[in-house]
């Protein structure tokens, strides 16, 4: 099936600006050939503290180049310029009245879950099934879901899926930090930036509800008492 994914940002003026971000089976992101990232995408700049990549063997952040080149393909503007969000996949498209910086961050998480980095590679199901714009609690559901699937498949015990919620939910904040300051320290990045920040405050709120929401789960699914 087809597997693009298209966002479309429409101004205030009726300008628009749209970026197709593919999803094939197994593939990572690949910006096209000739294409010259920024010196902020370099790995050593600002490199996330528990990157496991060398920056002697690879000079390039493989998520921060994702985000430059799709970052380059829409306008400047400042983080709560209105925009019109509309996403197109194979088989729905959302619309939604936003900001530029939540658009962004939704965007942003994207492309983050497609890139080649070890620490968003188990993003990669959810980026299969991308829910634009999705709120704190979508995300926590979709999450688990996905953890406690690959759990399952894996044949490992249930429980082990908030262990490792809470190990990936670390890692993510960590390097959407990073991302944070690459992109604050150019005069444009502002938006982009702020984008990154919600995205932290997102991933921030997964490890909360992983107390708070998981009785109320329980509860949902008719399960009167917690696991053994």
């Amino acid at each position: 099936m087809p597997t693009d994914i298209l966002y479309r940002f429409r101004f205030a003026d009726h300008s628009e600006d749209a970026v197709r971000v593919g999803t094939a089976d197994g593939a990572h992101l690949r910006t096209p050939a000739g294409y010259q990232p920024p010196a902020w995408a370099q790995l050593a700049h600002h490199q996330c503290s528990h990157c496991p990549l060398d920056t002697g063997l690879q000079r390039w952040c493989p998520v921060a180049v994702n985000i430059a080149y799709v970052f380059e393909q829409i306008r400047p503007g400042r983080s709560f310029t209105p925009v019109t969000l509309t996403v197109d996949t194979a088989l729905r498209s959302y619309h939604a009245e936003t900001t530029l910086q939540r658009a962004l961050s939704s965007l942003f998480g994207l492309v983050c879950a497609l890139s080649d980095c070890p620490h968003t590679a188990p993003l990669y199901p959810m980026a299969r099934f991308h829910l634009p714009l999705a709120s704190d609690t979508e995300t926590f559901v979709r999450v688990l879901s996905m953890t406690l699937l690959r759990l399952h498949l894996l044949q490992q015990p249930g429980a082990q899926a908030v262990v490792e919620l809470e190990l990936l939910y670390r890692n993510l904040n960590q390097l959407n930090r990073s991302l944070a300051r690459r992109l604050g320290s150019q005069s444009e990045g502002e938006p982009a930036a702020n984008a990154m920040v919600l995205l932290d405050v997102l991933a921030r709120d997964v490890t909360v509800e992983l107390t708070d929401q998981l009785p109320s789960l329980r509860e949902m699914f008719g399960i009167t008492s917690p696991p053994a």
